[in-house]
């Protein structure tokens, strides 16, 4: 039951209704009992543990249930979304009423902020990182929008303010590392608003999870992008020159491609590989790129203080996919968070792992490596 509305919600909302009328039923039979107005500990440990028994019950009719096997994971983390957010709090008020303990009454309130803060501001709270890097093979500044995952079910103010940003920014480049709606309804609208970048020298694609709905004879055309799975672009950018190796979905392991777009970009070349998944760092040949740009993750989205995000869907190390600049075995990588959310059934949340816009400078070696955080 999310904050608004999109293709999805029809089902979304008959998802969450189930879950809430099930646990109403429950909380109904709990009323009868007849030791209703008893409040010892053996009360309210056997209170969370029908709760606790039920919720469990709920999460392995998702992965069983033949109709929902392609997207049992969506359908698990819906349900206990739901129960977290909507089915407990309404318990923990009832809780309240009848034992007039405020602690319940806290509980419930927090749980409504967690699903407001995670379905409605943080998801519509950019954070623009700048980041900056040196290069000896570098010998003018170069300017990379790096755009993933916008994965959206509308265009709303954050995808104007991300085009604003980028735009202003003024870049050489824009980089697509995949995902680009969560339903082929979008198509017009999405194109109309890719079309509005700006950009010197060109907008790049590569294709992500969602993006076998695209319509690929006329979506680049009509969004202004060149699509680069599978192939290699050498491009003169000032001063410079420099290499794009794009891979497609199921290229990130293939390390016979790999090599071979890399040996078509010359050893003297600043060399940049895009790719939805980040994976990719992990099958580098012997001749590594000097950059790899990838989305994918989406930070988790959910990220939890000292320990980062929970679930990554990546083999990357935790901290890679957490998003941003790092290094792995000498090559720079770049993932971003992306702009928007998984799709389907999916609640669309985002917790400590906001909403990313990266503006990449090269630079010649006698500049820094560094990492500017904006938009806070």
């Amino acid at each position: 039951m999310n904050f608004y509305l999109n293709v999805y919600s029809k089902t979304n909302f008959k998802i969450d209704v189930l879950v809430i009328i099930t646990f109403t039923v429950f909380l109904l039979v709990f009323l009868l009992d007849k030791r209703r107005f008893i409040f010892s500990k053996e009360w309210e440990l056997s209170f969370y543990k029908r709760i606790l028994i039920l919720t469990l019950i709920y999460l392995a009719l998702a992965s069983t249930v033949p109709f929902f096997l392609d997207i049992s994971s969506f359908i698990r983390v819906r349900i206990a979304w739901t129960v977290l957010t909507i089915a407990l709090p309404i318990l923990g008020l009832v809780h309240f009423v009848f034992s007039k303990r405020i602690i319940f009454l806290f509980v419930s309130i927090s749980l409504v902020f967690i699903k407001f803060y995670s379905e409605v501001w943080e998801p519509n709270f950019l954070d623009v990182e700048r980041i900056r890097i040196q290069s000896e093979k570098i010998h003018s500044p170069i300017k990379i929008v790096h755009i993933s995952d916008l994965q959206t079910d509308d265009i709303r103010d954050l995808h104007l303010e991300v085009r604003e940003e980028a735009n202003r920014f003024q870049p050489d480049l824009i980089l697509f590392t995949g995902d680009v709606m969560n339903h082929s309804s979008l198509y017009p609208i999405v194109t109309s608003y890719l079309k509005e970048f700006k950009s010197n020298n060109g907008f790049y694609f590569v294709t992500g999870d969602v993006d076998h709905i695209l319509r690929h004879t006329d979506f680049y055309s009509k969004s202004g992008s060149v699509l680069l799975d599978r192939k290699s672009k050498v491009l003169r950018i000032g001063k410079n020159k420099i290499g794009l190796i794009g891979l497609g979905l199921p290229d990130y392991r293939n390390k016979t491609l790999i090599w071979s777009l890399k040996r078509e970009i010359p050893e003297d070349i600043y060399s940049i590989m895009i790719s939805h998944y980040p994976d990719s760092v992990l099958h580098q040949p012997n001749e590594k790129v000097d950059l790899i740009l990838a989305g994918h993750t989406h930070g988790g989205q959910v990220q939890v203080p000292f320990f980062g995000p929970i679930l990554t869907l990546s083999r990357v190390p935790r901290h890679i996919a957490a998003g941003g600049l790092n290094t792995y075995e000498n090559t720079d990588i770049i993932v971003s968070r992306g702009l928007g959310a998984e799709g389907h059934v999916a609640p669309r949340i985002r917790f400590g792992a906001r909403p990313h816009l990266i503006l990449l400078e090269l630079l010649p070696a006698n500049s820094a490596k560094e990492t500017v955080k904006n938009g806070i």
